[in-house]
Order: C-alpha cells, then structure tokens, then sequence
C-alpha cells in the first residue's frame, strides 16, 4: 500500500464531509425582524412581515412589549397554515417562543414564511421574529 496517497486522499475525503455539514449550520435566516400588530374585536388577526426560510429549524419569536397575549402560529407568506396544528400564546416581555413548522420539509428551502397571530381584542403587541433559529 503507498500510505503517500491514502493519507492525503482521506485528509481531503473528510474536508469535504465537514464541509457539507457546515453549510447546512450556515444556511440560515436567523437575524431579527422587527414587526408590530394591531388587533381589534372585529379584525382580530394580523402577521409579520415575510421571510425566507432556509432551514428545518424552528421559528423564533418574541413579544417584546403589547396591551395583552396573543395566539400565534407558523404560516407561508400567504397565510396557509404550516404549524402542523401547533398554536401558542406569547405573551409581552415573555419568553422566546419557538414555532414548530413544516414549511422547509412540504415547499423546500427558500419558501417565503410568516407569523400569524390572533387576539379578539382592541389590543396591540410589537416583538421581533426569524424565520430560522439557531435552535
């Protein structure tokens, strides 16, 4: 066996399979979005603005300030429902809330992506949002 080429051919084989894996863990959107709802008893739903969604990772959000909870949920840029039946209550000055999504695994990556949100109440709430988490 001639190591001289084993060991360098190996060397390169394993650069490559790291490298894909690292730009899986790059391939992201995770920078924050600022978004501010407004709800009212008769018009109570509202979203974020869109975004792509790169990865398979959850939805981040979080509900910095508001006049009350709001249900929230994962959704296309159109509003088809992707939360898999999933809804969650944020709450202003709470904690982060991760959404889970079938968005990336039913339309791919690069598919435009929302938040939406729903309170039936003469309410506001303001937060930032992204599409991907580092999570």
């Amino acid at each position: 066996m001639n190591f001289k080429k084993i060991i360098p051919f190996s060397a390169l084989s394993l650069s490559l399979i790291g490298f894909g894996f690292a730009t899986d863990a790059l391939a992201s959107n995770h920078g924050d979005t600022s978004w501010g709802n407004e709800y009212r008893i008769w018009s109570p739903n509202d979203h974020t603005p869109a975004r792509k969604k790169d990865n398979r990772t959850a939805y981040y959000n979080k509900t910095t300030s508001g006049s009350t909870y709001i249900n929230i949920w994962a959704a296309l840029y159109d509003g088809r429902d992707v939360s898999g039946g999933r809804t969650y209550r944020s709450y202003p000055g709470g904690q982060a809330t991760f959404l889970y999504n079938l968005a990336v695994e039913r339309y791919g990556s690069g598919v435009s992506v929302r938040i939406d949100s729903r309170r039936f109440a003469n309410a506001h709430a303001r937060g930032v949002w992204s599409p991907d988490s580092v999570r």
